[in-house]
């Protein structure tokens, strides 16, 4: 057992003598975890019970759930069970475990409707309440379920593919320096209640073996309502992991540049999700086909991916908001040991952008360490089109704003 499981044993409370009070009682609940994984029918294609002693999974055999995955690691995740409460953990693998969109970098806590992401595999968490009164007669015996109301959460889902209650919301990209706008990052929001920003979303995608088809309206619908923001700047486009080494990615952006034969566009790969060279090859040759320039994004949030930087160069580089976070007070070898590598990606002739920048001291340090650009709310928080539209018109400017100081 690693140290970190100890110590969560340890911070948990002794559940022995609660079991034994409700032993004693004539009521008696039993809860039961259970962890989904959906098919492309939206069915169940593999539903599999906590046992006791928890769940392995990875791709080789002798694991719990064993996932035949390019993604999956040989022992990918551990899913155990302390009273009622459900742990995930991540075993080291080379893609990461995602919950809920982010990366478990120690023992988390689950909860009923969490998805839990293996590489590229994705499974939903449920549990299930039992609550029994004991009685004479066993037919008096009453069963209840607490599930949630995904009825509800499925409606506005499928609002949401239909496009009308989609409201992309759009982030400046800077430049360092002289920071002019050079472009936006479209993200998706929503008007549906509970399904407003992507934390909530796309965990309701999975569930319903949706996310390739809400990542694909995401895109189409962002541009849309960027091209009547401003026809001549540059969009930023998300993918979703699920996408990657798909023929489908391919053609939806067939598609996206046939919609939009003229608009700027920069489509963005998270760096976990690059697996294949191969495949990123391909896609890279089309994207230049189709006059779409590629960015890696977040860049050094996990294993950084220099090979696949160097054998195949995006135009932009995104790098993590870890970069930035406490750059006031970093020493000076980390400081040279960033410019190292932003000569490194400039000798490449790809242009370094650094995310989250949230205030002056840190633009101008990342400014002086060689970044190009950046993003983050000192620079623009995420607003609808009208905001910025409203922005524009208020300058008397018609071309793309520049940003002389932090918008609200």
């Amino acid at each position: 057992m690693t140290d970190r499981l100890k110590n969560a044993r340890l911070a948990l409370p002794d559940f022995s003598r609660l079991r034994d009070i409700c032993a004693s009682d004539s009521d008696s609940a039993v809860c039961t975890w259970t962890i989904v994984r959906r098919s492309d029918r939206e069915e169940d294609e593999q539903r599999t019970r906590v046992t006791p002693e928890g769940l392995t999974i990875g791709h080789r055999f002798g694991n719990d759930i064993c996932l035949s995955h390019p993604t999956v690691s040989g022992h990918h995740a551990r899913v155990f069970a302390l009273g009622d409460q459900l742990f995930l953990e991540d075993a080291g693998s080379t893609n990461g475990t995602l919950l809920n969109g982010r990366h478990v970098t120690s023992v988390e806590t689950l909860h009923d409707g969490d998805v839990a992401q293996f590489g590229q595999v994705a499974f939903v968490i449920r549990r299930t309440e039992q609550q029994t009164t004991v009685a004479d007669d066993f037919e008096t015996q009453t069963f209840v379920s607490l599930v949630p109301e995904d009825a509800v959460l499925f409606e506005g889902f499928d609002r949401l593919l239909n496009r009308p209650d989609i409201d992309p919301y759009f982030q400046p990209v800077v430049t360092l320096g002289d920071v002019e706008t050079i472009g936006y990052e479209s993200l998706v929001r929503s008007s549906v209640q509970g399904l407003e920003t992507p934390d909530k979303i796309f965990p309701i995608a999975v569930m319903r073996a949706s996310e390739i088809r809400l990542s694909e309206v995401c895109r189409s619908e962002g541009l849309l309502s960027g091209i009547q923001m401003d026809p001549h700047s540059r969009f930023f486009l998300n993918t979703h992991a699920a996408e990657l080494e798909t023929p489908r990615l391919l053609e939806s952006l067939k598609e996206l540049r046939s919609d939009f034969p003229n608009l700027a566009i920069v489509l963005e790969i998270h760096e976990a999700a690059i697996t294949s060279i191969r495949y990123l090859t391909e896609l890279a040759a089309l994207l230049n086909d189709l006059d779409i320039d590629l960015a890696y994004d977040d860049f050094g949030s996990g294993q950084a991916r220099l090979v696949e930087l160097f054998q195949v160069p995006p135009r932009y580089l995104k790098f993590d908001i870890s970069f930035v976070r406490g750059l006031e007070e970093a020493s000076l070898p980390y400081k040279t040991s960033i410019r190292t590598l932003l000569n490194m990606v400039h000798d490449l002739n790809v242009t370094a952008l650094v995310e989250g920048v949230e205030t002056q001291a840190q633009a101008d340090i990342c400014t002086d360490l060689g970044f190009d650009m950046a993003q983050g709310y000192f620079f623009g928080r995420p607003h609808p089109r009208e905001f910025w539209l409203d922005a524009e018109r208020a300058s008397g400017r018609t071309a793309p704003l520049p940003v002389s100081k932090p918008q609200a």
